[in-house]
């Protein structure tokens, strides 16, 4: 369904299910063992990171200038970053000095400066840098997105640019305070989502377009076999040139997205698709206690490995409707921040 503009105004449900598999191989990749032997050539890590940008392009609005989008952002990103970030680093801190040695991590308060110093791993809790990379990249194509309507041309030009310099800085080892260069590597992800929910027949059910699906997925693999390669987003670091770092990225995103079409939605990978939010700011900290739980008892890495995924994924999913339910306005359901819509 369209309004005037030409935008898709209902949900997509498949999208809920896209993002669901994108946060369970986040999940994966940081529980790691066994399932960085399934990873065959690089073909999950490749686009992993890179589709989680693509899906938060395709839900970016302008809303009603700069100041409210601005507030809409730190409601949505840097609220739950400030929230996972204290609360994860407080309860860790606080077992770490109730029982000494139980982590092999011992935590310092100057690590909650880490953030703001190069890219350094929040070690009580690494997956949620992305929020903050997020949050960057929303302001930056803002202010890029204001050349649409008269400078279309320009703002490809400028988010190519934007793309290149992020990646450049990257290659050369280069960092930005609170993951900007990644941001601006990320920018062309983000704006093919948001381009993406905008101009293309690609979203809508019952195309004709769904008939090639099979083949286009079959092509996406293909390619990715050749171009695949280990990236890391959070340090910025890509070890293949730029054309294969984001073809191959962009083929995982298109496959990811067709498959996700095909299915519609699975109910369990849709919901936690939906508040992934909770699963991405939880699953971190959560982790180093079960490797501590599973440890005891099973020695194989292989198989702790995937048993610490399956315990990880449902008790996430079993404690997102308490995080909606008693923190919505600190996991993004609703605004902290006031906003203020002007009348029409």
């Amino acid at each position: 369904m369209k309004n005037r503009g030409g935008e898709i105004t209902s949900r997509i449900d498949f999208v809920d299910l896209v993002k669901g598999i994108c946060i369970i191989l986040v999940v994966m990749s940081h529980v790691g063992g066994i399932f960085d032997k399934i990873d065959y050539h690089h073909m999950l890590a490749c686009f992993r990171m890179p589709l989680y940008f693509f899906i938060s392009g395709i839900f970016f609005k302008s809303y009603e200038g700069f100041f409210g989008f601005l507030l809409r952002k730190v409601n949505k990103l840097l609220i739950p970053f400030l929230f996972f970030y204290f609360s994860s680093f407080l309860l860790m801190f606080l077992f770490s000095k109730l029982i000494p040695g139980l982590f092999h991590l011992p935590l310092r308060i100057e690590e909650l400066l880490y953030i703001f110093q190069n890219h350094e791993l929040i070690r009580y809790n690494p997956p949620i840098w992305f929020l903050v990379a997020l949050f960057n990249c929303n302001i930056l194509f803002y202010v890029v997105h204001l050349l649409r309507q008269n400078h279309l041309y320009l703002m490809f030009i400028a988010i190519f640019v934007i793309g290149a310099i992020g990646f450049t800085l990257g290659k050369y080892g280069i960092p930005l305070p609170c993951y900007l260069d990644v941001a601006m590597t990320a920018m062309p992800f983000y704006v093919c989502g948001f381009w993406i929910r905008r101009y293309n027949f690609f979203l809508y059910p019952h195309h004709r377009f769904d008939k090639s699906i099979p083949l286009i997925a079959a092509a996406c693999v293909i390619v990715m076999c050749f171009t695949a390669t280990n990236i890391g987003m959070r340090t910025n670091w890509y070890p293949g040139n730029i054309f294969q770092t984001y073809l191959a990225a962009f083929c995982g995103i298109i496959f990811i997205m067709v498959v996700g079409k095909s299915f519609r939605t699975i109910p369990f990978v849709s919901y936690i698709g939906r508040y992934s939010v909770v699963t991405l700011g939880i699953h971190g900290p959560l982790s180093h206690f079960l490797y501590l739980f599973v440890s005891m008892y099973i020695h194989q890495s292989e198989w702790s490995s995937v048993l610490i995924f399956l315990l990880l994924i449902m008790i996430c999913r079993l404690v997102t409707p308490v995080f909606v339910k008693v923190f919505p306005h600190l996991v993004a359901q609703k605004n902290l921040i006031k906003i203020y819509q002007r009348k029409q």
